[in-house]
């Protein structure tokens, strides 16, 4: 399935509370040592700025010295009073609670955030010049940190936080729509030219300052990492760079595309001077067009990137009325009447295709996951691909933005499995009316969770024409997902006695999301039960290098896994979960081809199939061709290990073979010529 969690850092309430759960000790730049020297009281009032660097995220403090008085029983002695920001989280200043000046030239300061003396913190450190190094100190930890002082600051602005350039975007993931935000400073006092600072921001977590690492890496791909998150996350920038940047995010499973455009305040700056831009261009990005490294095959359309129109097909959009019966009714016209949302798609004819010549057509049905009508994944359009396929083999196809996404309305993400198949249903009822079309010969074409509802569909409406099914699963979803993260485990070589640590946490948080409502209290001491449970085996899967200790290290890796619970909980999941697709094969009576890879390891072939076999044998009704073909992935493509990370590496979007054994089928039920 198409479904993946970005799992970041904990987002707490303050920065300190971050920044000493994360804090191990860490290097800071430290100034030439100088003999100790006077300073005069006055001088410190002003700005001094500092990072507060963890292994996890680096975040930008500002201190406001603003009074200075002389102590009457301490010469050598100044109060001070002041304030320090967090500036990445918030505009909030906290006063100091007990603050004071040396003629030394030392600086000390207590804080109490909220007034809570439980999150009390003190800074003690020694100034050299227009530079303070010292350290942070809590109940808890120690956190090295320096100060610089500077005359002016630059504007924060609303969107990029004081950086000199700041590029947005939006991220796509299972039911929720998660805003990134790369941040670059290059200039005083932030950084410098010739050392500047990268970071990345979850905008919707509100978890900010994980260090970007630029790298040109192989066939000169620009990537830059982000270690701090788990997964290995990072981001493949495209070799052309213009005021839209339409790169690939990889965490753990599927590349994901994500364009970032510059943020609307600096829109009246010269792209041609932005800092990120240029930072890019460093490293081997380029302003001019590149040439694809992808073949582009011939027509008619086979697999590769080809978005052309075989001679003669012609496309046009279609929009189709629905109501949402979940939600109340409001009032419209003086009425009280259901929501109304569209879906929207496209047609693809054939040139054969005619009232008096009528043709058979197919309805795709995406996988999981927010889908546009071409279920473009990275660089691949699987759909747009087979509707041009189709059409120069004779056979219509109707495919369509899944609701909420592009042109269609609704909400995606408050709906299920099935309200998407009567989306499907619509869709392919639509399909009927047409004049061109063959209403006895309209069926569906699903691909991963599109496999459980083009059955769904079939179970409803005897009439459905034929299936065909890529990837489908048979199994429940809870068994689904659970042999998905086994399986993706075990080819990236994790041992098996952490797969089976895994797996074991994986069912046990399944059975709490079934069992739990989302807004039960237990559900967090739960969970965190739950890992502790197992945290011998889990401990050297969540942080093998970490130097954490064991109590800070295990809050952590309970506040990722609850936070990524938490999509267990979603109306969609709970529903996968539970949904057993054999249901639906029990009784359909459509003539069914089914296509695994052996090497998809999202919805595994050998269990799933035999699952299928199994319940084909006892439906009379059914007519089932079930392959599974060697070498080939959860997309159709031939792969080498079958890992979400090679999709969109790979030049074809459906390999030969897949397409081969569809369109023999097809001929045999005399559905194309």
């Amino acid at each position: 399935m198409n479904r993946l969690v970005l799992a970041t850092a904990p987002n707490l309430s303050w920065l300190l509370a971050i920044a000493i759960a994360f804090s191990t000790g860490l290097p800071i730049l430290r100034a030439q040592s100088v003999a100790d020297e006077r300073v005069d009281p006055t001088s410190w009032q002003g700005n001094w700025v500092g990072w507060l660097e963890t292994p996890a995220q680096h975040l930008r403090l500002l201190v406001r010295v603003q009074t200075v008085t002389p102590s009457e029983s301490e010469p050598t002695k100044s109060q001070i009073e002041g304030t320090i920001t967090s500036l990445d989280q918030t505009p909030d200043a906290v006063p100091f609670a007990d603050a004071a000046v040396r003629e030394d030239g030392t600086l000390e300061f207590t804080v109490l955030p909220r007034g809570d003396s439980k999150l009390s913190y003190s800074f003690r450190g020694k100034r050299t010049g227009g530079r303070i190094e010292g350290t942070f100190e809590n109940a808890n930890a120690k956190l090295p940190l320096s100060f610089q002082k500077t005359e002016s600051l630059p504007d924060e602005g609303f969107e990029r936080l004081g950086a000199d350039s700041a590029w947005k975007g939006e991220l796509n993931i299972a039911v929720q729509k998660i805003a990134v935000r790369f941040r670059i400073y290059d200039k005083p006092p932030y950084a410098d030219p010739s050392a500047p600072r990268i970071f990345f921001d979850s905008l919707t977590e509100k978890a900010y300052g994980f260090p970007v690492q630029p790298s040109l890496e192989k066939d000169d791909q620009i990537v830059l990492r982000i270690p701090s998150l788990p997964g290995n996350a990072k981001y493949i920038v495209p070799s052309e760079l213009t005021d839209r940047i339409r790169g690939r995010f990889i965490q753990s499973l599927l590349p994901i595309p994500l364009e970032l455009s510059r943020v609307e305040e600096l829109s009246d700056r010269p792209l041609a001077d932005d800092p990120l831009l240029l930072a890019l261009k460093g490293h081997g990005g380029s302003a001019a067009p590149s040439a694809s490294r992808r073949a582009t095959p011939p027509e008619p359309p086979k697999p590769g990137i080809n978005n052309s129109l075989p001679d003669g097909v012609r496309e046009e959009n279609f929009t189709i009325a629905r109501v949402d019966y979940r939600k109340p009714k409001v009032k419209q016209d003086g009425r009280w009447t259901q929501p109304k949302f569209q879906i929207s798609g496209t047609i693809t004819w054939p040139a054969n295709a005619s009232a008096d010549s009528p043709v058979p057509a197919v309805v795709m049905v995406s996988g999981s996951g927010p889908q546009d009508r071409d279920e473009t994944i990275g660089s691949h359009k699987p759909f747009r691909f087979l509707a041009h396929w189709l059409a120069a083999r004779g056979m219509a196809s109707l495919r369509y933005d899944d609701r909420g996404v592009g042109e269609s309305t609704g909400e995606f993400m408050e709906s299920t499995t099935s309200e998407f198949a009567e989306d499907a249903t619509a869709v392919w009822e639509h399909a009927r009316t047409l004049d061109g079309i063959d209403r006895e010969r309209v069926g569906l074409l699903g691909h991963s969770e599109g496999g459980i509802i083009g059955p769904m569909v079939a179970a409803n409406r005897s009439e459905v024409g034929f299936l065909v099914l890529l990837a489908p699963p048979g199994l429940p979803g809870s068994e689904i997902l659970s042999s998905q993260i086994d399986r993706i485990a075990e080819v990236q070589g994790v041992d098996a006695k952490s797969r089976q640590a895994t797996t074991d946490l994986q069912r046990k948080l399944q059975r709490l999301a079934l069992e739990l409502d989302p807004s039960d209290e237990k559900t967090k001491g739960e969970v965190r039960q739950a890992i502790l449970d197992r945290w011998d085996s889990l401990r050297g899967l969540s942080s093998s290098e970490s130097t954490e200790s064991e109590e800070v290290l295990q809050n952590r890796v309970v506040d990722q896994i609850t936070a990524q619970f938490r999509g267990l909980q979603t109306p969609w999941m709970r529903f996968f979960l539970a949904f057993d697709p054999t249901s639906s094969w029990m009784v359909m009576r459509a003539p069914t081809l089914a296509i695994w890879g052996d090497k998809d390891v999202q919805v595994l072939a050998g269990p799933n199939r035999e699952k299928l076999i199994d319940v084909a044998t006892r439906n009379p009704k059914l007519r089932g061709d079930l392959v599974v073909l060697p070498d080939i992935n959860h997309l159709m493509q031939r792969a080498k290990t079958g890992l979400p990370e090679e999709y969109d590496d790979i030049a074809d979007t459906i390999d030969p073979s897949v397409l081969d054994v569809i369109q023999e089928w097809l001929k045999h039920r005399d559905l194309i010529p």
